[in-house]
């Protein structure tokens, strides 16, 4: 093991025990974030006021009279859901109560009145977890007679969705949700035992609690319910108008399913190969039927390669749609810096709006790129691309070192009309994949904390700030603020959003994990679920999914490598620079095998909350191989068509999604091609290709010339999807990717692998809101702002250092990225960093003008002298012009930065004039140079000649 891994782990046991809610225990609704109610379902409520009620829901355990349920289904009866994760002693203490009473009620009062629902996540299947509370059921109430069997009714809650529409977080857990008979919440709180460590410390006295309130509180809405007039009549439990539907399998009653052998029956024809001309291989397949229970696995679907025997008829002129007859390569942005990955915002002018940093732009006019740049750590926004308006700005985060380092892949959510309710809506949001193993810009022993980091575009709530962390000013710089992070994936060099819409919150993200298991890199899948928010660190809400199976290789440092999610086949395909070809993997396939938390200790949550599991048995085949450097991929428009950036090549191949035959070659006559994406459409026209190159450091299109008359022919065999159809009515979940002999036997994860108690909390600090000026200083991180044990393997974290409110501290990396030229940073703990090269000119109080230094403190002009060989940063706020004035030059901003460097010479004087008035402002002396004793804002310095630019941004470039 190495240190960088020990320590991480050190860092995992003392600093990340973040706490599953801002409220603990409290029954408090809406469930507040530290301060900030978070929109919920409360007691008096309507279900369907917040929740999906039309959403269907599968009963995996339990007996009733259908297989599933909405919660729509039940009004006319009682409903009371249970909200439980796995891997929480609580909720294991408080499942055998629960149990008990709901099956209590069913032998009293049937199905009829009353039913009981538990939301069941975070690893194990149905059946294990009913073993677990049957047990303790009848271990707590040994001599009732009662062993739950009909009721309670489970639901493996994979996706949270339960949890997210009646236990919305920091809504804390074991809890428990009973809605009435016209689906009102009654009552919503959290069980006796939450707060508890371990199982025992939560006697059965105080377990069997919940049981009395349950029973106080259903014994009234009973009463209710047969005193109501109008409610369908209620059947007779005894005799029950409908049959009793069988979903379970306990392990303690004795009817398991017995297998048996010999039950597969013989095999189909073969059907017709897959394409029906060409020279790309095809794939047939034969079917057989296989009872269920058959012992061997029988596999009912057979696959093997065939090709077509027939060349195809194209014409020498035959083209695709988005390259035309014919096309050109055309320059789109150039100045980049090691350009990665390039994706489109889904709402051009969203987050630049009309005015940013002192530069006007215009929202409503062309579509906008945003590329990642891996040379500067930042990303450089393309706005109303291809007008008169196009301009280039670039961003990034002020801890770039961490949260945007080397970023090699960004992906945003597309999904415009997801039917989410717009306070959980993740629409526009993006995630960019980082491909360092957290070294700090190779400054730190790398701990492989690291993984991919999400966004939201939108300018408000905090979501991009100034360098003190407040909100920005139209004239000043400003930093993206991260809405989330997570952790499982260091060196990760691509991502794509998944644009499921069964998620409450639409934040799932597939990503290519070089690092893996330390020998090959891994598929995995980020749902960051209710994303913690700018300024918070809390991390226990989410769900990561590790694909073992699906084994990927990276190329060479830098290179991108492609992922696209095909909305309707439900398909991942990725690019696999290592092994030179594209691989498809089922989005929605493979089963929970255990927790990976043994395999893989590094990652973000300790609480039961947080899920980090190891799914097995997953679809995958190979798409297309023996391509050269395979890297960035995009989905035509129609979803018909996959483009492939052969980066050995400096071609853009065309793929049919269909048949996987190649369909037409682009060449670019570039050397690095990495990213590409097509911009969104809106009026039905094809749009253009977009990609980067790296040693180029620009973006480019493919620009069609002329129409395509005569697109090239399909190589799909109509008989083979005639086949395939037919063979998805006849078998349960038809896939001719599916190793069907492969079985999951899935392990319920122990209890040792959590965090049980909710009240400890932060990365350094007590609090997650560790970035946040709402709270105060904490002790333990204050004391590190002493700390010069900088070197590379000290035993300083630099984690603690970033997460305890440090963005500038003599071991960060600052370097050039942090000020502009030549300036120095001063940390203000909780909030951000000063930079002595950047002021403020403002009028005051009395309509005269102010020189304010970077924290907004006035300053008196004579005592502010400059230094030469340094890049200082007026920014010019509200509507006057400033000009600095130096012999013949003159150089004027308003609302914006003006930017000047003063170079190596004489004693002189800078005059800065408002614009259309004769008497100066005031004056500032540059004389001497910069010294371990100077800043650049109260010293003297020297100067020979003055060079003014006046800028309406910085540029990242």
């Amino acid at each position: 093991m190495t240190r960088g891994l020990q320590f991480s782990q050190a860092v995992l046991g003392a600093l990340l025990l973040v706490c599953v809610n801002g409220q603990g225990c409290s029954n408090t609704c809406p469930p507040l974030n530290y301060g900030t109610p978070v929109p919920a379902l409360c007691e008096g409520d309507m279900a369907d006021t917040f929740a999906n009620t039309e959403k269907v829901y599968e009963i995996c355990h339990g007996s009733g009279k259908t297989n599933s349920f909405s919660i729509d289904s039940l009004k006319g009866k009682i409903a009371v859901f249970a909200n439980f994760y796995t891997g929480c002693n609580a909720g294991r203490r408080e499942s055998g109560v629960f149990a008990h009473v709901a099956q209590r009620y069913f032998e009293t009062h049937g199905e009829d009145k009353i039913v009981f629902i538990q939301s069941v996540k975070g690893g194990g299947t149905c059946a294990q977890w009913a073993g677990i509370f049957q047990s303790d059921a009848t271990k707590l109430y040994p001599d009732s007679g009662i062993v739950p069997r009909e009721m309670p009714l489970s639901v493996n809650d994979v996706n949270y969705e339960i949890r997210d529409d009646l236990f919305t977080t920091p809504f804390g857990h074991p809890s428990y949700v009973i809605l009435d008979y016209t689906g009102k919440v009654r009552h919503k709180f959290i069980g006796p035992c939450c707060g508890y460590e371990d199982f025992y410390a939560c006697t059965a006295d105080i377990a069997k609690s919940l049981d009395q309130q349950l029973t106080d509180y259903l014994e009234t809405l009973l009463t209710e319910l047969e005193t109501t007039p109008g409610l369908v009549p209620i059947d007779d439990p005894t005799n029950p108008s409908d049959p009793i539907v069988d979903n379970s399998n306990p392990p303690d009653d004795g009817d398991a399913t017995v297998c048996v052998s010999g039950t597969a029956g013989d095999w189909s024809e073969w059907s017709p190969c897959s394409v029906q001309c060409g020279s790309t291989p095809g794939i047939q397949f034969r079917t057989r039927s296989v009872q269920s229970n058959d012992c061997s696995r029988a596999a009912p679907v057979e696959t093997q390669s065939c090709q077509a025997t027939v060349p195809c008829n194209d014409q020498d002129t035959a083209c695709v749609a988005e390259t035309g007859a014919s096309y050109t390569v055309e320059t789109v942005v150039t100045g980049l810096d090691s350009p990665r990955d390039v994706d489109f915002h889904p709402t051009p002018g969203l987050h630049l709006r009309n005015y940013s940093e002192g530069r006007r732009f215009y929202p409503d006019e062309g579509q906008e790129a945003w590329v990642v740049n891996g040379g500067n750590h930042s990303v450089s926004i393309v706005a109303s691309l291809g007008t008169e308006h196009q301009t280039t700005i670039s961003r990034r985060d002020r801890g770039y070192y961490h949260y945007m380092i080397n970023g090699t892949a960004l992906s945003f959510n597309k999904v415009a009309n997801s039917g989410r309710t717009p306070d959980r809506d993740a629409f526009n949001y993006w995630a960019i994949c980082n491909d360092n193993p957290n070294n700090y810009m190779e400054t730190k022993e790398a701990n492989y904390f690291m993984g991919p980091t999400l966004y939201d575009s939108r300018p408000e709530n905090r979501n991009t700030v100034n360098r003190l962390g407040k909100d920005c000013r139209p004239e000043e710089p400003c930093y993206f603020l991260h809405s989330d992070m997570l952790h499982e994936s260091p060196s990760c060099i691509g991502i794509t959003h998944d644009p499921e819409v069964a998620t409450a919150y639409g934040t799932v993200y597939w990503a290519f994990d070089t690092t893996g298991n330390r020998e090959t890199g891994q598929l995995v899948r980020f749902d960051f679920q209710q994303p913690h928010g700018p300024g918070s660190m809390d991390h226990s809400v989410a769900a990561v999914r590790r694909y073992v199976e699906v084994e990927l290789e990276r190329g060479d440092p830098g290179v991108n490598a492609g992922m696209v999610v095909h909305p309707t086949r439900r398909e991942v395909f990725v690019a696999v620079p290592g092994a030179n070809k594209i691989i498809v993997v089922g989005a929605d396939s493979g089963n929970f095998a255990r927790t990976a938390r043994e395999e893989y200790p590094i990652y973000s949550n300790r609480l039961p909350s947080f899920e980090y599991s190891i799914w097995e048995c997953v679809d995958q085949r190979v798409f297309a191989e023996g391509i050269d450097t395979p890297s960035g991929m995009a989905l035509s428009d129609d979803g018909d068509r996959l483009f492939v950036a052969e980066r050995g090549t400096g071609n853009i191949l065309v793929f049919e999604i269909e048949s996987a035959s190649l369909l037409y070659t682009i060449e670019t006559g570039l050397k690095t091609i990495g990213g590409m994406a097509f911009p969104p459409t809106t009026d039905g026209a094809t749009p253009m290709l977009y990609f980067v190159d790296e040693q180029t450091n620009s973006l480019y299109r493919i620009n069609p010339t002329e129409a395509c008359s005569t697109p090239v022919q399909s190589r799909v065999n109509p008989s083979f999807a005639a086949a395939v159809d037919a063979a998805a009515l006849n078998i349960d979940g038809f896939s001719l990717s599916r190793d069907y002999e492969c079985a999951v036997d899935p392990i319920v994860p122990d209890s040792s692998f959590f965090d049980q108690v909710h009240d400890d909390t932060g990365y350094a600090d007590d609090n997650p809101d560790v970035q946040s000026n709402m709270t105060g200083m904490d002790e333990a991180a204050a004391l590190l702002v002493d700390r010069t044990d900088c070197e590379f393997d000290s035993e300083l974290n630099f984690d603690a250092l970033l997460l305890g409110g440090y963005f500038c501290h003599r071991c960060l990396p600052e370097g050039y990225l942090t000020c502009d030229a030549g300036g120095l940073c001063s940390n203000v703990q909780w909030e951000g960093f000063t930079c002595d090269n950047e002021f403020f000119v403002t009028k005051n109080s009395t309509g005269g003008i102010e020189l304010q230094n970077a924290s907004g403190t006035a300053l008196e002009p004579s005592l502010t002298q400059l230094l030469f060989d340094v890049t200082y940063r007026v920014n010019v706020l509200g509507d006057i012009s400033v000009c600095a004035n130096f012999d013949d030059k003159v150089e004027c901003a308003s609302k914006g930065p003006l930017l000047f460097t003063v170079e190596d010479g004489e004693k002189t004087t800078v005059t800065f004039t408002v614009e259309g008035e004769d008497k100066s402002a005031f004056e500032l002396d540059v004389s001497l140079r910069r010294s371990d004793n100077n800043s650049a804002g109260i010293r003297n310095f020297g100067l020979m000649g003055l060079v003014i630019t006046a800028l309406m941004a910085l540029k990242l470039l």
